[in-house]
């Protein structure tokens, strides 16, 4: 009986042996036919991408002596690193007027602000997070300016107490009240909204208004938004809101995934779109990232940097802008404390 139960054994070893020398001789077949089949292909696609994206490429911003100028120059230490983040929302009402002129008074001419559409398509500065401290729900899509215009952006602020009551300002109240402006503030605009009654009401808008465009850097997440209103206005200066990696599920998997996809974002898409900057999250920046932008004529800038060690840490090491919700945090005015 034991000879059978050998025999047996010896059957079962033999015929996983041949499964396993089976699987290997696939996964072999699998890998040449990818070799040399599935990569050559890859990369015709990429070339034939490359070739095609010279020929819709726009212009980037036509003066770059004007960019610089908007973004000040490091002779305006320390008011040059911040970019106030609707306003420095955590100083005053987000975007408000009140938030844009504590800014010039400190002397950070620096801001973003957001922009929404309302339901009869009118650009307004608000974003949704205002709509739902104010108890209303859906997009700003989905009222209208006069809904809007009967909130009180201060009143649900922490700090609202401390400022005059303030509605929810249209693109042209807040171009009215940049020009009344001793020292205009240079406008970061980060669309909320990039659907076609967006981007062609605003384009309408900054060609009728040239010094609010000259002085206007338009932030866009969607990279089609952005070249949808560069190629009806070429001489508006563009700027790409970039999402974290992480954020993305299949960028999560990889390193080489993600390493492919910046590569595109940065050789392709930024040079087809002409974007002058880009927002990048501050926990996927590092210098070398930073010179592979500055590489192809993009100058980056960081979000959200609000203690002081990390603004001293991208102002000292990294010698990068950044956005923050908070002026009281700065370096140099803590020193001086």
């Amino acid at each position: 009986m034991w000879w059978r139960w050998c025999w047996l054994c010896l059957k079962m070893i033999y015929k996983l042996f041949c499964c396993t020398i089976s699987l290997v001789f696939f996964c072999f077949n699998v890998l040449w036919f990818f070799c040399n089949l599935a990569i050559p292909w890859c990369t015709l696609t990429l070339v034939a991408i490359c070739v095609a994206s010279k020929f819709v490429k726009l212009q980037r911003s036509p003066n770059e002596k004007r960019l610089l100028s908007l973004l000040n120059t490091p002779d305006d230490w320390p008011n040059y690193w911040p970019i106030a983040n609707r306003g420095a929302g955590y100083d005053a009402p987000e975007n408000s007027q009140a938030a844009v002129k504590k800014c010039l008074a400190r002397g950070y001419r620096n801001v973003l602000l957001d922009a929404g559409i309302t339901a009869c398509g009118e650009i307004v500065i608000a974003n949704r997070l205002t709509l739902e401290r104010a108890g209303l729900t859906g997009n700003l899509s989905h009222h209208t300016l006069h809904e809007l215009q009967q909130l009180s952006i201060t009143e649900h602020h922490p700090m609202g107490s401390q400022y005059d009551r303030e509605s929810v300002s249209t693109l042209k109240q807040l171009a009215d009240f940049l020009e009344e402006q001793n020292m205009p503030p240079t406008l970061f605009l980060h669309l909320q909204d990039t659907s076609a009654l967006m981007i062609d009401q605003l384009q309408k808008f900054m060609a009728a208004n040239e010094t609010f465009t000259q002085r206007t850097v338009v932030i866009s997440r969607s990279p089609l938004a952005i070249y949808q209103l560069r190629k009806l206005r070429p001489e508006i200066i563009c700027g790409l809101w970039h999402e974290s990696y992480l954020s993305l599920s299949i960028l999560k998997s990889s390193t080489l995934v993600t390493s492919i996809y910046g590569a595109i974002l940065r050789n392709i898409i930024a040079p087809v779109i002409g974007i002058s900057v880009v927002f990048l999250n501050k926990e996927e920046f590092n210098l070398h990232i930073g010179d592979l932008w500055r590489n192809v004529g993009v100058r980056p800038i960081v979000y959200m940097v609000n203690s002081p060690n990390e603004k001293r840490y991208f102002q000292k090491t990294m010698k990068t802008q950044y956005l923050t919700d908070s002026l009281r945090s700065e370096p140099h005015l803590l020193m001086k404390a």
